[in-house]
């Protein structure tokens, strides 16, 4: 007591570093997030950042700009801090595999949240993307749209590839007419699906319902629907995955697949942990699924109300 007392009085702060010399930790974490602009990865974060400070720990927060060499040099750094883990919302691609498999090989310890990682398999923590889909469009044919869009890539992106699986699996299920032209690929980017979006309407392409792979991609949907003077949702229903704070900014109804961030961060922590605590080397991967939502957002920007349907 007199010691700490002293140390008070003193203004004393423990040596970090001789602290992680002898527990041969340092007790940070090393996360890697896209783009801290959009909701989604925002809320993540938060969920990360404070489930870790109440384990004790604090997290070291990287944005890779959805930049492969970005991405590389946010690792190395991170490898180089000696964090005890790392996060990571990784950037499509195989493009740093190799570093990877290196810091696996170092034995410090992954978890991808929100995607895989392309071409290894780490400890995750994701939402089903198929099933979400697929539970989009079965909304959508309930309400009597048949002639769903489908907006975003289809290939590149780990969850939009599981959420175009759950698009064509609904289809076929609910022998709704798939039609190659009410898939529009473009990028994550509102500018370019807004581009995408005029100029599927100007070629007279029926669609009664537009699901957007992420917020941004809804937006820019939405714009066009808007500029070209049609409704939202009588003439076409929007519908995105998790970004709803800039869908909200066009003013008008939408229906979000609610990925519950928070709790994604949590429990990306939560297993993080568990893989630095084990003392089992090399114990078989785990995929932990979040379980999503379908809200109804009845009106934009001021006076928005959440439903689930």
């Amino acid at each position: 007591k007199k010691v700490k007392k002293i140390a008070e009085e003193l203004g004393y702060h423990p040596n970090i570093m001789a602290r992680c010399l002898v527990q041969q930790r340092s007790f940070m974490l090393g996360v890697v997030v896209p783009n801290l602009r959009i909701s989604f990865f925002s809320e993540v974060t938060r969920g990360i950042y404070e489930r870790a400070r109440e384990r004790g720990y604090e997290a070291i927060i990287m944005v890779n700009d959805e930049n492969p060499e970005v991405e590389k040099r946010n690792l190395q750094f991170l490898s180089a801090l000696a964090v005890d883990g790392i996060l990571i919302d990784a950037v499509p691609g195989e493009h740093n595999k190799a570093l990877f498999e290196r810091l696996v090989s170092q034995r410090i310890p992954l978890v991808a949240y929100d995607r895989l990682v392309d071409g290894i398999w780490l400890d995750s923590v994701t939402i089903d993307d198929e099933k979400a889909c697929y539970d989009v469009v079965t909304r959508l044919y309930e309400q009597g749209r048949k002639h769903v869009t489908f907006l975003g890539p289809t290939e590149k992106l780990f969850v939009a590839k599981g959420r175009y699986r759950g698009y064509r699996k609904a289809l076929k299920e609910y022998k709704l007419d798939y039609d190659s032209r009410r898939v529009i690929p473009c990028e994550i980017d509102p500018l370019d699906a807004e581009r995408k979006t005029n100029e599927a309407l100007a070629a007279g392409i029926s669609m009664d319902a537009i699901i957007c792979v992420g917020g941004q991609v809804a937006y820019g949907a939405g714009k066009a629907i808007l500029k070209r003077n049609l409704n939202i949702p009588g003439d076409i229903m929007l519908a995105e995955f998790g970004d709803n704070d800039i869908v909200a900014r066009l003013g008008v109804p939408f229906l979000t697949v609610y990925q519950h961030p928070y709790e994604m961060g949590i429990q990306a922590v939560d297993l993080i942990l568990k893989k630095i605590n084990s003392s089992i080397a090399n114990s078989p991967s785990e995929h932990v699924i979040i379980n999503t939502q379908l809200i109804y957002h009845e009106i934009g920007i001021q006076h928005q109300s959440a439903q689930p349907v």
